[in-house]
This record gives C-alpha cells, sequence and structure tokens, in this order.
C-alpha cells in the first residue's frame, strides 16, 4: 500500500490479492486516520487506530466500528502507468 495526494485528496493505493489496483480514500471514516498504515486483509483495508475495516473495491465497511463507507477511485493501468480518477 502507498499513500498519495491527488489534487489536495489523501488517497491509500493498493495491488491486492486479485492482482489489481484500487485507490480508497487514506481517511478511515471512523476517527480520520491514515488507512495506508494499517493492514490488507484479503480485500479489505484495516485501519491501524480502531481496527475498522474496508473493503478495497468499493468502500463499503467489512469490519467496525465505522459505519460510514469510504470513498473510493476508480483506477486504470496503461503501459505500466497508474492513472487514479478524482472528481473535482
Amino acid at each position: 500500500m502507498q499513500r498519495v495526494e491527488i489534487d489536495g485528496t489523501p488517497i491509500c493505493l493498493i495491488h491486492a490479492e486479485d492482482d489489481n489496483f484500487y485507490a480508497i480514500s487514506d481517511t478511515c471514516t471512523h476517527e480520520e486516520y491514515s488507512l495506508c498504515e494499517g493492514d490488507l486483509w484479503e480485500m479489505s483495508v484495516e485501519c491501524p487506530r480502531h481496527g475498522s475495516r474496508f473493503d478495497v473495491r468499493t468502500g463499503q465497511v467489512t469490519g467496525l466500528p465505522a459505519v460510514i463507507p469510504a470513498k473510493t477511485y476508480p483506477v486504470t493501468v496503461e503501459n505500466g502507468d497508474l492513472y487514479v480518477e478524482v472528481p473535482d
């Protein structure tokens, strides 16, 4: 996992076990902590602060205490380069 910032938006880039790349907000919706500092469990990223988990594909909560989904962003790979689409 790698943290990047695109147009002021903190994003966690993830190369998941399905060999695809995903981009999810780097901010936990429970207490605004960096998700990139956590662990990847199968297809969920776990916040290191209180253990909230989010599906990297959809942003849906897969483990409490968070109840609000995290934002996800479309990722494309072209000629070995990653592109993340962040809306204005």
